[in-house]
This record gives structure tokens, C-alpha cells and sequence, in this order.
């Protein structure tokens, strides 16, 4: 190999999602990247379940960076069509309460919806198929990839850093970005593991099913749930004392090719220590067997590949970024599978990381303040995450305790996939990137509108009731009548919805399209002065637009497909081949005005 071919501006070590979306990001803006992974594609993963502030933060990495094949991942349509069929949809995050020995009571569910066409729905993604295609997008830019190649050593200099790999030698680069998970190489090179300052403690058993049934032929009929989506068309938490089981299936719509279903038990190790002498198997069928309903679901199922099963699942490094080098959020922290947050907080961070990356490379600077920002805001939000869950954990002790708790999240998930939609629909009507830079300014900065002061009031005052309760300071129905009265203070709940009520179990209600009128309505004419102006600006017309897209997008695909059938019956010779879209080519100068001005 030619010493050039050896020299590059970024080195990402992990071929997963996260480090393959800012391999293409930074080689289409003419950054000089080398990807290196120790395994190949396809390959297993989980993390597989979108949330609606991950695909909406997906659409803008797409547009701001003018990548578009990542927003082929943003919808269930355009995955399906681009990506892969063995992925599954997600209409809706439903949570299903059990007590041991007992069948699930009807009144005893939640469901939040996802947003319908053509803004939704979410994806159940299946990750080998997934990460493959965007390791492919990534080399068409232009990343340098080498799939097996493990990286044994990372030696840093004033200029730059050396990676010594253990089959191809040896190669430079200005900059490191780690993006190996768990095991990523930095954090262990340089010390950077620390015990998990979270109050979440945690552990996981999970694997890959078929024959796994849908829950809505077991559950109660819907006259008496009175959820407004299927069960099995989202993804599933059976929750009980102390843990919670997903069941995220692939095969849940008419057009997939998939047979499989992930499932995994998460449990409180305060409560469910790992039992001496029993396999992971073993303990995985023992806790389904505790609970009627789910070992229903259950009892055909098989497993496809050997169950994992964990220590406790959080882990953290004392610092994201350093000289020469940056942690992806999953290299640095995790916390729990519950309510999918690796991907939102690796999304949220691709989208800051890239402008400072390419800016940097361009002006030849890589002071570690530039990225200060980053270790900021993805320890911020592992911070939110751990409190979100641990009171998760402990709102499982009783349903209406959950009942109460989970409206919280509905909130703090509408403000902040808003934040990300203010700035698509600002970008939409001007074509100018740096509207954008609105993410990383006050009060759109992180996930789940944080940044807001009357969001982070609410939850924070809510966890504070939630931790009053675990402490023996208030009784439960104390505490649920704190976090309603504290719902009820913020007046951030749209009047259009059902958060007040204790028994509306789908408070958000739908996001189809006239639902989805109706919050632009009471937030651009009856929300409160701290609302209006921040938020629910604009986008019907957007909207408007994207669903005559989607809807022709469909037609189209369609047509074409019975076109060619019937072509193909009579005639032998085409020129589809000549069709294909032209090859992406690296930007040779900027594309992103503005970028590289915020954050410092």
C-alpha cells in the first residue's frame, strides 16, 4: 500500500451505524476518511427501535449535509424501499403492565403513537441490514474502508495519531473518532472507564425469535384496552416489578420478508440479581413463565441464536472528547434499552460533530474546545436518560404510578422532536443551512427539550416526586397527584390532548394528519407566551407537500414495478440499467454556510 494511501484527515474506528453516517457525512465534504472495522457487514446488532426524535434528527444530518441516503432511514416507506425488507414498522411504543401469576388487565396498557405518513411511521430496524447499507453509502463517498482489521493500538502526537492495526500495518490521521461501542479502543487506551455514576443499575438477557405471536391475540379484545394501534405493529414493553421485556418484531407488516422477532428481559439487579447455576436460557423462560399473557405470546416461540446475556448494562467514561480524539455516545456511556435512546443521543451528536470536523480539517485546527460542546451535551443527555429511566424502574412498582410518569416523557418527546422539526420546516422555506445552527442555540439544544426551562422544571421536578416516593417520603397516590399537578402548572400539555386525564391511556392521541393540524393550531394561536414562537411555528404546508410526495413516491413505485412485470413477460432487452442514479462525488468546497459559527 502507497504511503498516501496510508495518510488520512479522519480515522472512524467502528463500522457500525453511528461511525459509518459520519464516514459518508465528512467524505462527501471532501474530508479524507479512513474506516476501519473489526468485524464485517453483515454482522448483529441491536439497538434496533427508532424513536420519533431520532428519525426527525435523521432528516436533518440528510439535508444539512446533503447526504440523502440517510434519510432513506428516517421513514418506514423509504426503508423498506431502499434500505431492506426485513425491517419492521414501528406505529406506535406501547407498554403493557403485569402482575406475577395474573393475565394482563385491560385498563393496565399505555400507548404513545408514532407520526403517521408522510412524516412516520418509526422502524423497527434489523440492524445487519442496516448497518450494511450504510457502510456501503459511506465507501461510495469515498471512506477508505478495511472490514477485519482490528485495532490494537492508538498512539497520539502533537500532529496527528498513529493506529496500529494487527493484520494492515500501520496508519496516520489528524483525528480519531471512536465508534466501537462497549469495547471501543480509546476509552481502554487511555483509561477513560469509570464505575457508572448512574442511579440506573441494570442488566440484560435477549436474543432473536421466530414463531413469536402477536400480543393483540392474546390481549384483552380493544373494546375493552381501547389502544388505538396494534400491539404487534410497535414496539412492545411488558412491564412488571422491577423489569420490562421488548418484543420488537420484523415480520409485522404485509410486505415483509423477515421472520424474526427481537426479544430481551431487562431487569433491576437490586431486585433480580443474576442467579448462581442457571443459563442465561434458562432465566430468560423463567421470568416469561411468571407472567400469563406474555408466556402466551410466548409458546410457540423459538430462539434463532444463543441468548446473551449481561452483567450490568451502564458503563461511562470520564470524558467524550480529548486531544486528536472523540467518543461516539455509545463508545462513551449507555444506560438501558428502555426507550431507545443510543440511537437519539448518536444522531444528536453526529449532527454537531460533523460541521466541527469538516471546519476543522479545512482550517487545519483541532483545539480540543472546538469540540467542547459535544462533551457537554452528550453527558447532559446520558444524565437525562439515567433519570428518565431509573424512574421508569421505579414507576413499575404499580401502574398508576406509571400511568402518571409516562405522560412525562409524551412531553418531553413532543418538544423536542418539535425542535428538530423547526428546523427542517425553516430549511424547507429558505434552502439556507445555517438554520441549522438553531440546534446548538438555546432552547433546541440536546434531546427532549432540555434546554427548554420549563420542560427541564417539569421533569425535573417530577423525578425529584418519583425519588420521594422510593425514599418512603410519599405514598404513591401522593406522588401521582404531584406529577398531574405538575403537568397541569407547566401548560405545556396541548389542549387537544388527553395528559390531564388519568384515564385517557393514549393521552398524545394519534399523529395522523388532522391530529397533527390541531397541535399546530393550539401551539401557533392557544399555547402559553413560553410556548408560542419557540415552537409548533410552521409545517402544515410542509407536511402538505411531503404527504402529495410520499403518496406519488408510492403510486410511482408501484406502477413501475407492474410496468416492468408485464414488460418483462414479452420482452427480453431494457435499459433500466441506464436509469440508475449517477454516483455521489465529494463536495469540493463547502456546502453548509454558517456551519462551524456555534458552539466554540
Amino acid at each position: 500500500m502507497q504511503e498516501d494511501q496510508r495518510v488520512f484527515d479522519v480515522a472512524i474506528v467502528g463500522g457500525g451505524i453511528g461511525g459509518t453516517m459520519l464516514g459518508a457525512i465528512l467524505a462527501r465534504h471532501g474530508v479524507r476518511v479512513l474506516l476501519l472495522e473489526g468485524s464485517g457487514h453483515p454482522r448483529f446488532a441491536i439497538g434496533e427501535s427508532t424513536v420519533p426524535e431520532t428519525t426527525f434528527g435523521l432528516r436533518v444530518l440528510a439535508r444539512r449535509y446533503d447526504v440523502p441516503e440517510i434519510e432513506h432511514l428516517a421513514t418506514n416507506g423509504a426503508l423498506r424501499r431502499h434500505v431492506s425488507s426485513n425491517c419492521g414498522v414501528k406505529r406506535n411504543f406501547s407498554f403493557v403492565y403485569h402482575q406475577e401469576g395474573e393475565p394482563t388487565r385491560p385498563d393496565e396498557c399505555t400507548q404513545y403513537p408514532t407520526w403517521g405518513p408522510p412524516l412516520g411511521p418509526d422502524s423497527h430496524y434489523f440492524r445487519q441490514d442496516v448497518d450494511a447499507y450504510m457502510f456501503h453509502v459511506a465507501v461510495s463517498y469515498g471512506v477508505t474502508a478495511h472490514t477485519h482489521t482490528m485495532v490494537d493500538d492508538v498512539k497520539f502526537e502533537e500532529d496527528g495519531a498513529t493506529l496500529v492495526t494487527r493484520d494492515r500495518g500501520t496508519f496516520r490521521a489528524s483525528y480519531v473518532v471512536d465508534a466501537g461501542g462497549m469495547r471501543a479502543v480509546l476509552p481502554e487506551r487511555l483509561g477513560l472507564r469509570q464505575e457508572p455514576p448512574y442511579r440506573t443499575q441494570s442488566r440484560t438477557i435477549f436474543t432473536h425469535m421466530v414463531d413469536v405471536r402477536p400480543f393483540d391475540t392474546v390481549a384483552p379484545p380493544r373494546e375493552q384496552h381501547r389502544m388505538p394501534s396494534p400491539f404487534s405493529q410497535g414496539t412492545l414493553h411488558h412491564m412488571f416489578r422491577g423489569g420490562w421485556f421488548w418484543v420488537i418484531p420484523f415480520d409485522n407488516h404485509t410486505t415483509s420478508t423477515s421472520e424474526l422477532c427481537s426479544v430481551g428481559v431487562n431487569l433491576d439487579l437490586d431486585l433480580h440479581p443474576r442467579p448462581e447455576g442457571l443459563s442465561a436460557e434458562e432465566e430468560f423462560w423463567r421470568h416469561v413463565s411468571r407472567f400469563p399473557s406474555v408466556a402466551r405470546q410466548f409458546e410457540r416461540a423459538r430462539a434463532v441464536r444463543p441468548y446473551v446475556s449481561t452483567d450490568r448494562t451502564q458503563f461511562s467514561s470520564q470524558t467524550v472528547v480529548g486531544d486528536r480524539w472523540c467518543l461516539l455516545p455509545h463508545a462513551s456511556d449507555f444506560i438501558d434499552p428502555l426507550f431507545s435512546s443510543g440511537l437519539a443521543v448518536t444522531v444528536m451528536a453526529l449532527n454537531a460533530l460533523g460541521h466541527r470536523l469538516i471546519e476543522a480539517v479545512r482550517q487545519d485546527d483541532f483545539d480540543t474546545a472546538r469540540f467542547a460542546y459535544l462533551e457537554h451535551w452528550i453527558k447532559r443527555m446520558f444524565r437525562f436518560y439515567d433519570d428518565l429511566v431509573s424512574c421508569s424502574y421505579i414507576s413499575f412498582d404499580d401502574f398508576e404510578l406509571w400511568n402518571a410518569w409516562n405522560r412525562v416523557w409524551t412531553i418531553t418527546t413532543l418538544y423536542g422532536t418539535n425542535a428538530q422539526n423547526q428546523a427542517a420546516v425553516t430549511f424547507e422555506k429558505t434552502h439556507d443551512r445555517s438554520c441549522f445552527d438553531a440546534l446548538e442555540l438555546p432552547p433546541y439544544r440536546g434531546l427532549q427539550g432540555v434546554d427548554n426551562p420549563w420542560v427541564e422544571r417539569l421533569f425535573d421536578q417530577s423525578r425529584d416526586a418519583v425519588l420521594a416516593y422510593r425514599a418512603g417520603e410519599l405514598t404513591k397516590d401522593r406522588t401521582v397527584e404531584r406529577i398531574y399537578g405538575l403537568l397541569r402548572e407547566s401548560e405545556l400539555c396541548p389542549s387537544v390532548w388527553g395528559t390531564l386525564d388519568p384515564e385517557d391511556r393514549c393521552p398524545a392521541g394519534v399523529f395522523t394528519l388532522w391530529p397533527l393540524m390541531k397541535i399546530l393550531l393550539w401551539g401557533k394561536f392557544r399555547s402559553p407566551q413560553h410556548v408560542r414562537g419557540s415552537y409548533f411555528t410552521g409545517g402544515a404546508r410542509l407536511v402538505g407537500r411531503e404527504a402529495v410526495q410520499a403518496y406519488a413516491t408510492e403510486l410511482r413505485a408501484g406502477t413501475t414495478q407492474v410496468h416492468q412485470t408485464v414488460r418483462d413477460m414479452w420482452v427480453n432487452w431494457n435499459r433500466d440499467w441506464s436509469r440508475r442514479p449517477a454516483p455521489r462525488t465529494p463536495a469540493a468546497r463547502p456546502l453548509l454556510p454558517g456551519d462551524g459559527r456555534t458552539g466554540k
